[in-house]
């Protein structure tokens, strides 16, 4: 497996490095880079939930001081996120100039989001600027995974989907039977983590509970808004989050060496929650439009030569869910999917009168994450290749523009089809 990894690294390298083909540049195989369009998921930040709540009952011990508010960028994050940038930015040479111009920097208006993106252009091209809508940490309707519309059947599509990730239809007395059923294959995950926080020595377990409850749930589907989860899963989700971006800190748990495979575990109980959420069909669809417009425009913009796009895990569960794009399950990292700071990369490159697109995901390892490996030409971060299910990549290994382009506007006619279905104000 390393070494299949050793050579898709090298051979997204020199690509990327020959992709200009001039005569200067080692190799000419004849497909030439014109442009790049990233989607990022923000770098490491702080957990979401703020002192004094179930987070710091959960456990007797403190949790680490990491140095911001709630679901803030660390500045580990915005370190990591610079390294970043100056890494694109070499692995770039193929396409110059860029300046403002022929680029477009553009965030979700969090601070996580916003802070990351300000971080990768200090490492990309300093004086380049960033571009988010508002000022007071609010949702930009680009990013904010919310459902457009609402109604009763479309309410039990969703539900219907979100109880098949378990395999198990929901029924009136037990509508989330599928949910607790996927959330159940992962309880040994859940056990160890128990074990790690020290569940049972904690104020919330008051000396009764031997194990964190599994049994409350709600799910809100809500016009205007994400999808939404309360009650014990919520709560034990949020256990997992905090305690990977703690490892991301320190490379410990409360003073406790742990291995890289244990924190593992620890992730794996995040993948359930957002797949449940955001990786279901319907859903996917439904709240990803805006972004999956806006990839095609700048996938199609001839002018732009680079785009960074920042938003969320969310976006990404959603955008790739949507195209039917596979993510590759992750090596050298925590999360399974899409780990913190993690960029889908869209490439599209010329070869004689025809266009071609590749796609990657790239993220920062865990070394590197620690700070204990570098990020350089030398030392590049994390690069695996991302499939479309359905479509043929040709003998050289790209997909053709226009198939790709195709998936694009299927999918947003499967948009457009779900509103003539569902929406009950386009029915009127």
């Amino acid at each position: 497996m390393k070494r299949i990894l050793k050579l898709v690294l090298c051979a997204f390298v020199i690509i990327a490095a020959s992709a200009s083909c001039k005569e200067d540049s080692g190799r000419d195989d004849g497909y030439c880079l014109e442009d790049e369009v990233v989607f990022s998921r923000h770098n490491i930040r702080s957990p979401l939930s703020t002192s004094g709540s179930e987070l710091s009952r959960i456990t007797p011990y403190e949790w680490v001081d990491w140095g911001v508010e709630a679901a803030h960028l660390t500045e580990r994050g915005g370190r990591i996120e610079q390294k970043i940038g100056e890494w694109f930015r070499a692995d770039l040479v193929a396409i110059e100039p860029i300046d403002s111009d022929n680029t477009l920097f553009y965030s979700n208006s969090k601070q996580r989001t916003i802070k990351t993106g300000e971080n990768f252009i200090e490492g990309f091209g300093p004086g380049l600027s960033l571009y988010y809508r508002f000022r007071d940490d609010s949702m930009d309707p680009l990013f904010n995974p919310a459902y457009p519309f609402m109604s009763a059947p479309l309410q039990e599509k969703i539900l219907a989907d979100m109880n098949a990730i378990g395999g198990v239809e929901g029924t009136p007395e037990e509508p989330y039977k599928g949910i607790l059923a996927a959330i159940g294959e992962i309880a040994d995950e859940i056990h160890y983590m128990e074990e790690v926080i020290s569940f049972k020595e904690s104020p919330y377990a008051g000396g009764t509970l031997e194990h964190l409850p599994l049994n409350k749930m709600s799910i809100s589907l809500t016009e205007g808004k994400e999808p939404g989860m309360t009650g014990d899963y919520k709560l034990v989700n949020s256990i997992a989050d905090a305690l990977v971006l703690q490892y991301y800190e320190t490379g410990k748990e409360f003073g406790k060496e742990i291995s890289v495979e244990d924190v593992r575990r620890i992730g794996k109980v995040k993948t359930v929650y957002d797949e449940v959420l955001f990786a279901n069909q319907t859903t996917a669809v439904l709240v990803s439009n805006p972004l999956v417009k806006k990839i095609k425009e700048e996938i199609l913009d001839s002018d732009r030569k680079f785009t960074f796009l920042c938003g969320h895990d969310s976006n990404i569960a959603t955008i790739t869910t949507a195209l039917g794009i596979k993510l590759p399950q992750t090596t050298g990292a925590v999360e399974f999917t899409s780990p913190i700071g993690s960029k889908i990369v869209f490439r599209k490159y010329r070869k004689g009168e025809s266009l071609f697109v590749d796609v990657h995901i790239v993220y920062a390892s865990v070394s590197q994450l620690r700070e204990t490996t570098p990020i350089n030409v030398q030392n590049p971060p994390m690069i695996l290749p991302v499939d479309f299910e359905g479509l043929s990549r040709n003998m050289d290994g790209y997909y053709r523009l226009e198939d790709v382009i195709g998936r694009f506007d299927d999918t947003i006619a499967e948009f457009e089809s779900l509103v003539r279905e569902y929406d009950v104000q386009a029915s009127l």
